[in-house]
């Protein structure tokens, strides 16, 4: 069970999804908060997801991953090459920024909120992202 989502263990998350010679470019931390949990004032947080998304050459993926209890293990895995991508944009913000990212051609569509102090780099990682 880890402990923290450090850079090892944000590999050993991501490499069995990579083909061979496939390079990471960018990474970042973030949540995905559903609409319903904005009615549990206090205990919405239960309701959201933790993502580590990446970019490498050829696609995005979205690893859905536990939190601190449940040993940050994966939960399951989107992907869509760079050619399905529609729209990928990164909203405005001090401490949080928004990423979202859409795709027609596979009915996709995720919005997850990055915090600045959650993965070092997390912002510039996700415009280097939006600018891929």
């Amino acid at each position: 069970m880890a402990l923290s989502l450090n850079e090892q263990h944000q590999m050993s998350l991501l490499t069995p999804h990579l083909a061979p010679n496939e390079r990471i470019l960018y990474r970042s931390r973030g949540v995905e908060k559903p609409w319903y949990s904005r009615l549990f004032l206090r205990v919405g947080a239960l309701f959201w997801k933790n993502y580590l998304v990446a970019a490498t050459e050829q696609r995005v993926l979205f690893v859905q991953h536990a939190g601190l209890l449940g040993g940050f293990k994966m939960k399951s895995v989107d992907t869509l090459s760079w050619q399905e991508v529609d729209r990928a944009q990164l909203g405005w913000g001090v401490f949080n920024k928004n990423l979202s990212v859409q795709s027609q051609a596979k009915g996709f569509k995720k919005t997850v909120c990055l915090g600045r102090f959650w993965l070092k780099g997390n912002f510039p990682s996700a415009e280097g992202m939006v600018e891929t």
